[in-house]
Protein backbone atom coordinates (compact mmCIF):
# COMPACT_ATOMS: atom_id res chain seq x y z
CA UNK A 1 0.00 0.00 0.00
CA UNK A 2 1.31 3.45 -0.74
CA UNK A 3 0.01 7.27 -0.59
CA UNK A 4 0.03 6.71 -4.90
CA UNK A 5 -3.53 9.02 -6.02
CA UNK A 6 -1.53 9.59 -9.71
CA UNK A 7 -4.60 9.76 -12.18
CA UNK A 8 -6.86 10.47 -9.06
CA UNK A 9 -9.82 13.02 -9.49
CA UNK A 10 -11.15 14.91 -6.32
CA UNK A 11 -13.97 17.14 -5.11
CA UNK A 12 -13.07 19.21 -2.56
CA UNK A 13 -15.94 21.66 -1.30
CA UNK A 14 -15.66 24.71 0.46
CA UNK A 15 -12.06 24.55 -1.34
CA UNK A 16 -11.76 28.48 -1.63
CA UNK A 17 -9.82 29.05 1.99
CA UNK A 18 -8.84 27.43 5.16
CA UNK A 19 -8.69 23.54 5.38
CA UNK A 20 -10.50 23.29 2.50
CA UNK A 21 -7.83 25.08 0.51
CA UNK A 22 -5.14 23.07 2.63
CA UNK A 23 -7.15 19.78 1.55
CA UNK A 24 -7.08 20.93 -2.05
CA UNK A 25 -3.40 21.54 -2.26
CA UNK A 26 -2.51 18.56 -0.67
CA UNK A 27 -4.29 16.29 -2.94
CA UNK A 28 -2.58 18.35 -5.83
CA UNK A 29 0.56 17.62 -4.96
CA UNK A 30 0.01 14.28 -4.85
CA UNK A 31 -1.12 14.40 -8.48
CA UNK A 32 -4.60 14.21 -7.48
CA UNK A 33 -6.69 16.46 -10.67
CA UNK A 34 -8.82 18.72 -8.16
CA UNK A 35 -12.12 20.25 -8.33
CA UNK A 36 -12.26 23.23 -6.25
CA UNK A 37 -15.91 23.50 -5.32
CA UNK A 38 -17.51 26.16 -3.11
CA UNK A 39 -19.09 30.10 -3.32
CA UNK A 40 -16.67 31.89 -3.44
CA UNK A 41 -15.20 32.13 -7.35
CA UNK A 42 -12.31 34.26 -6.58
CA UNK A 43 -10.96 32.08 -4.14
CA UNK A 44 -11.50 28.98 -5.67
CA UNK A 45 -9.58 30.60 -8.99
CA UNK A 46 -6.68 31.18 -6.31
CA UNK A 47 -6.64 27.38 -5.04
CA UNK A 48 -6.98 26.34 -8.53
CA UNK A 49 -4.26 28.38 -9.77
CA UNK A 50 -1.61 27.66 -7.05
CA UNK A 51 -2.33 23.64 -7.72
CA UNK A 52 -2.12 24.40 -11.15
CA UNK A 53 1.22 26.57 -10.29
CA UNK A 54 2.58 23.57 -8.68
CA UNK A 55 2.07 21.09 -11.67
CA UNK A 56 -0.99 19.67 -10.95
CA UNK A 57 -4.82 20.10 -12.59
CA UNK A 58 -7.92 21.87 -11.35
CA UNK A 59 -10.72 23.53 -12.24
CA UNK A 60 -13.13 25.74 -10.38
CA UNK A 61 -17.13 25.72 -9.85
CA UNK A 62 -18.95 27.62 -7.85
CA UNK A 63 -22.04 25.41 -5.60
CA UNK A 64 -24.32 25.87 -2.99
CA UNK A 65 -24.06 22.58 -1.77
CA UNK A 66 -27.50 22.81 -0.58
CA UNK A 67 -29.11 23.39 -4.13
CA UNK A 68 -29.34 20.01 -5.32
CA UNK A 69 -29.67 20.98 -9.38
CA UNK A 70 -26.31 22.96 -8.10
CA UNK A 71 -24.67 19.94 -6.95
CA UNK A 72 -25.69 17.43 -9.92
CA UNK A 73 -23.38 20.10 -12.19
CA UNK A 74 -21.05 20.19 -9.77
CA UNK A 75 -20.75 16.38 -10.24
CA UNK A 76 -21.10 16.90 -13.91
CA UNK A 77 -18.27 19.58 -13.96
CA UNK A 78 -15.66 16.43 -12.66
CA UNK A 79 -17.06 14.03 -15.46
CA UNK A 80 -16.45 16.55 -17.82
CA UNK A 81 -13.56 17.88 -16.94
CA UNK A 82 -11.26 14.69 -15.08
CA UNK A 83 -13.68 11.67 -16.28
CA UNK A 84 -15.42 11.21 -12.70
CA UNK A 85 -14.70 11.65 -9.23
CA UNK A 86 -12.36 9.08 -7.09
CA UNK A 87 -12.30 11.11 -3.89
CA UNK A 88 -14.65 13.50 -2.22
CA UNK A 89 -13.83 15.95 0.58
CA UNK A 90 -17.02 17.60 2.04
CA UNK A 91 -15.70 20.30 3.79
CA UNK A 92 -17.67 23.38 3.07
CA UNK A 93 -19.88 24.47 6.13
CA UNK A 94 -21.71 27.69 8.04
CA UNK A 95 -20.90 28.24 11.15
CA UNK A 96 -23.49 31.46 12.95
CA UNK A 97 -22.80 31.61 16.61
CA UNK A 98 -24.92 33.11 19.38
CA UNK A 99 -27.13 32.27 22.55
CA UNK A 100 -29.02 28.96 21.97
CA UNK A 101 -32.12 30.44 22.83
CA UNK A 102 -31.68 33.28 20.25
CA UNK A 103 -31.57 30.59 17.33
CA UNK A 104 -34.63 31.19 14.74
CA UNK A 105 -36.14 27.95 12.64
CA UNK A 106 -34.63 29.47 9.66
CA UNK A 107 -31.07 30.07 10.86
CA UNK A 108 -30.97 26.65 12.34
CA UNK A 109 -32.68 25.17 9.16
CA UNK A 110 -29.78 26.67 6.85
CA UNK A 111 -26.83 25.79 9.07
CA UNK A 112 -28.33 21.84 8.51
CA UNK A 113 -29.23 23.11 5.07
CA UNK A 114 -25.24 23.16 4.22
CA UNK A 115 -23.64 21.05 7.12
CA UNK A 116 -25.66 17.64 6.86
CA UNK A 117 -27.64 17.79 4.22
CA UNK A 118 -25.02 19.20 1.57
CA UNK A 119 -23.11 16.30 2.73
CA UNK A 120 -25.87 13.73 1.80
CA UNK A 121 -26.32 15.37 -1.78
CA UNK A 122 -22.83 15.49 -2.51
CA UNK A 123 -22.10 12.26 -2.01
CA UNK A 124 -25.27 10.89 -3.21
CA UNK A 125 -24.50 13.10 -6.49
CA UNK A 126 -20.49 11.41 -7.34
CA UNK A 127 -22.07 7.91 -6.26
CA UNK A 128 -22.33 6.61 -9.78
CA UNK A 129 -19.07 8.08 -10.61
CA UNK A 130 -17.24 6.10 -7.95
CA UNK A 131 -18.84 2.83 -9.39
CA UNK A 132 -17.80 3.23 -12.29
CA UNK A 133 -14.46 3.59 -11.05
CA UNK A 134 -14.23 0.78 -8.76
CA UNK A 135 -14.55 2.29 -5.83
CA UNK A 136 -14.10 6.07 -4.11
CA UNK A 137 -13.04 7.60 -0.44
CA UNK A 138 -15.47 10.32 0.67
CA UNK A 139 -13.85 12.40 4.04
CA UNK A 140 -16.29 14.59 6.06
CA UNK A 141 -15.33 16.86 7.78
CA UNK A 142 -16.76 17.24 11.15
CA UNK A 143 -15.63 19.03 14.73
CA UNK A 144 -13.78 18.94 17.27
CA UNK A 145 -16.68 20.75 18.92
CA UNK A 146 -19.02 17.89 18.41
CA UNK A 147 -16.81 16.11 21.04
CA UNK A 148 -15.89 18.80 23.82
CA UNK A 149 -19.41 21.19 23.56
CA UNK A 150 -18.79 24.77 22.67
CA UNK A 151 -20.81 27.77 23.86
CA UNK A 152 -23.08 29.74 21.41
CA UNK A 153 -22.68 26.91 18.46
CA UNK A 154 -25.63 25.00 18.97
CA UNK A 155 -26.64 24.70 15.82
CA UNK A 156 -22.86 24.03 14.74
CA UNK A 157 -22.03 21.27 16.79
CA UNK A 158 -25.19 19.29 16.17
CA UNK A 159 -24.79 19.63 12.90
CA UNK A 160 -21.30 18.72 13.19
CA UNK A 161 -22.36 15.65 15.07
CA UNK A 162 -24.67 14.82 12.72
CA UNK A 163 -21.78 14.15 10.13
CA UNK A 164 -20.66 11.77 12.59
CA UNK A 165 -23.50 10.08 12.39
CA UNK A 166 -23.64 9.62 9.02
CA UNK A 167 -20.48 8.64 8.09
CA UNK A 168 -21.42 5.82 9.93
CA UNK A 169 -24.37 4.72 8.43
CA UNK A 170 -22.95 6.09 5.04
CA UNK A 171 -20.15 3.82 5.75
CA UNK A 172 -22.53 0.74 6.54
CA UNK A 173 -24.37 0.91 2.85
CA UNK A 174 -21.13 1.71 0.82
CA UNK A 175 -18.77 -0.79 2.21
CA UNK A 176 -20.21 -3.33 -0.18
CA UNK A 177 -19.36 -1.31 -2.80
CA UNK A 178 -15.88 -0.64 -2.47
CA UNK A 179 -16.56 3.11 -1.38
CA UNK A 180 -14.80 4.07 2.14
CA UNK A 181 -16.71 6.96 4.15
CA UNK A 182 -14.35 8.91 6.69
CA UNK A 183 -14.47 11.82 8.90
CA UNK A 184 -11.90 14.05 9.95
CA UNK A 185 -12.69 16.48 12.79
CA UNK A 186 -10.49 19.50 13.03
CA UNK A 187 -9.35 21.15 16.40
CA UNK A 188 -8.14 24.67 16.52
CA UNK A 189 -6.83 25.86 13.32
CA UNK A 190 -6.50 29.20 11.93
CA UNK A 191 -9.42 29.79 9.71
CA UNK A 192 -12.30 32.56 9.99
CA UNK A 193 -14.30 30.56 11.99
CA UNK A 194 -11.65 30.69 14.41
CA UNK A 195 -11.58 34.45 14.29
CA UNK A 196 -15.15 35.35 14.85
CA UNK A 197 -15.88 38.83 15.74
CA UNK A 198 -16.03 39.22 19.41
CA UNK A 199 -14.02 36.49 20.78
CA UNK A 200 -11.02 37.25 22.76
CA UNK A 201 -8.12 35.24 20.92
CA UNK A 202 -5.21 35.37 23.15
CA UNK A 203 -7.74 34.05 25.47
CA UNK A 204 -8.36 31.31 23.24
CA UNK A 205 -4.86 30.47 21.90
CA UNK A 206 -4.13 30.10 25.83
CA UNK A 207 -7.18 28.05 26.47
CA UNK A 208 -6.41 26.27 23.71
CA UNK A 209 -2.93 25.18 24.26
CA UNK A 210 -3.58 24.03 27.90
CA UNK A 211 -6.24 22.04 26.46
CA UNK A 212 -4.09 20.09 23.81
CA UNK A 213 -1.32 17.65 24.80
CA UNK A 214 0.67 18.66 21.90
CA UNK A 215 1.72 22.26 22.54
CA UNK A 216 1.38 24.27 19.03
CA UNK A 217 -1.60 25.49 17.45
CA UNK A 218 -2.38 23.28 14.83
CA UNK A 219 -1.65 24.30 11.05
CA UNK A 220 -4.31 23.80 7.74
CA UNK A 221 -1.73 21.11 6.13
CA UNK A 222 -2.51 18.97 9.42
CA UNK A 223 -5.60 18.18 8.00
CA UNK A 224 -4.35 18.14 4.39
CA UNK A 225 -2.30 15.22 5.81
CA UNK A 226 -5.26 13.25 7.20
CA UNK A 227 -7.40 14.07 3.92
CA UNK A 228 -4.33 12.11 1.58
CA UNK A 229 -4.64 9.45 4.02
CA UNK A 230 -8.25 9.14 3.99
CA UNK A 231 -7.92 9.59 -0.08
CA UNK A 232 -5.33 6.73 -0.33
CA UNK A 233 -4.91 2.83 -0.26
CA UNK A 234 -3.15 3.51 3.09
CA UNK A 235 -6.57 3.26 4.85
CA UNK A 236 -8.29 0.43 2.67
CA UNK A 237 -9.25 -0.94 5.18
CA UNK A 238 -10.57 1.97 7.45
CA UNK A 239 -14.26 3.29 7.22
CA UNK A 240 -16.86 4.55 9.28
CA UNK A 241 -14.43 6.37 11.44
CA UNK A 242 -13.54 9.98 13.04
CA UNK A 243 -10.20 11.10 13.22
CA UNK A 244 -9.69 13.57 15.26
CA UNK A 245 -6.83 15.60 14.12
CA UNK A 246 -6.27 17.83 17.27
CA UNK A 247 -3.47 18.24 19.17
CA UNK A 248 -4.59 15.45 21.86
CA UNK A 249 -7.45 18.18 22.67
CA UNK A 250 -9.80 15.35 23.48
CA UNK A 251 -8.52 12.51 24.88
CA UNK A 252 -11.81 10.39 26.08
Amino acid sequence: MSLNLEGKTAIVTGASSGLGRAAALALGRSGVSVVAAGLDPEGLDETSAMIRGGGGEATAVEVDISKLDQVEAMAAEATAAFGGTDILVNNAGVYPNGPWHEISEKEWDFVFSVNVKGYFLCSKAIRPQMLERGGGSIINISSITFFVGADEFLHYVSSKGAVVGLTRALARECGPESIRVNSIAPGAFPTRAYFLPGRDIPKLDQSVMDSQAIKRKGEPADIGNAVLFFASELSSFVTGQTLLVDGGWYLH
